[in-house]
């Protein structure tokens, strides 16, 4: 079984304050619709600035993480950032996360080829591999899971026990389905609004723990994405959520925001028994030091992203 793992960096208050209140069915169904019009623009952003960067692949070999790295710059960093240190990497992001269009999304990682090597600016192009769905296809992607969780939360309250898909005839169990389906919803759509790290394999930070037989400092499960849920449907059945990732398509441990400078100094300072390729741990020290620099918790995952699909970050 292979993962595809991925590191994040989370905005819990913006999770607390519009996505648990809008899931748990409060306000109207159209209350995200500025949320997910930021992820179909950010979700474009994305797209445009990987072209980049296999565009980069193509025009000059891997290099070490001191110029190109493939493993770092295309199925590592969010979008296409090539600097050094969590302060280029966020300004990075900044960027890109804020860019109106895809022309400035062009000067952008433009600039950032020019990083590698100036020639490679006035040459280098843009993969033209690859499509994305239109926009109205991709926010439907992006409204669609949140939409039916938020039905599954109304449904309860009406007391009634199943929601039905809104563009079909399948029904689902409501109480399952909002006990059960929260967490990685929400962070899939969360990572939209901000990307986080594609890795690969057994390299989220708290199996390299217990494989270290260490602790896992600053870690817990990630029960606080379904907080304001389980204390306003406390009848659910709501599962002990593992501190860990246990299969495919599932959110691991999650560290508050207070606690990400501790773990992310307990991982630099036993990086030597960690059985991890090195550049995998510089992916992971920079989602962490990106989630502290902002302010934000951080969070382990599996197929957030998938390279063999094309969904990358």
């Amino acid at each position: 079984m292979g993962f595809d793992t991925s590191y994040h960096p989370v905005d819990m208050r913006l999770i607390e304050s519009r996505l648990l209140p809008y899931l748990a069915g409060h306000g109207d169904d159209g209350d995200i619709e500025d949320l997910v019009e930021r992820a179909v623009r950010i979700r474009r952003t994305r797209f445009r600035a990987k072209a980049w960067a296999l565009g980069v692949s193509k025009a000059v070999p891997d290099a070490g993480e001191s110029a190109f790295d493939s493993q770092l710059h295309l199925w590592g960093r969010p979008f296409f950032i090539i600097g050094e240190g969590v302060g280029s990497v966020v300004e990075g992001l900044r960027r890109y996360l804020s860019a109106p269009d895809l022309d400035a999304v062009d000067a952008i990682a433009g600039e950032m080829a020019g990083r590698i090597d100036p020639a490679l600016s006035g040459r280098v192009e843009p993969d033209p591999g690859g499509q994305l769905p239109d926009d109205a296809a991709l926010a439907d992607s992006f409204r669609l899971p949140l939409r039916i969780l938020r039905g599954a939360a109304v449904a309860l309250r009406a007391g009634q026990r199943t929601v039905r898909h809104p563009r079909g005839e399948r029904e689902f169990d409501a109480a399952r389905l909002l006990a059960q389906e929260v967490p990685f919803n929400l962070l899939d759509f969360a990572a939209a609004l901000l990307p986080g790290w594609m890795s690969r394999g057994y390299t989220w930070p708290t199996r390299l723990c217990a494989d270290a037989g260490l602790p896992a400092e600053g870690f817990t499960d990630a029960s606080a994405l379904t907080g304001l849920l389980r204390e306003q449907f406390p009848a659910l059945d709501w599962p002990v959520l593992p501190d860990t990732i246990v299969a495919n398509y599932t959110v691991g441990g999650l560290v508050p925001a207070p606690d990400v400078p501790t773990a992310r100094a307990q991982l630099a300072r036993e990086r030597a028994r960690l059985d991890c390729d090195g550049l995998e741990l510089r992916k992971l020290d920079e989602a962490l030091g990106v989630a502290e620099h902002l302010g934000f918790a951080f969070c382990e995952a599996t197929e957030i992203y998938s390279g063999f699909e094309g969904n990358l970050n």
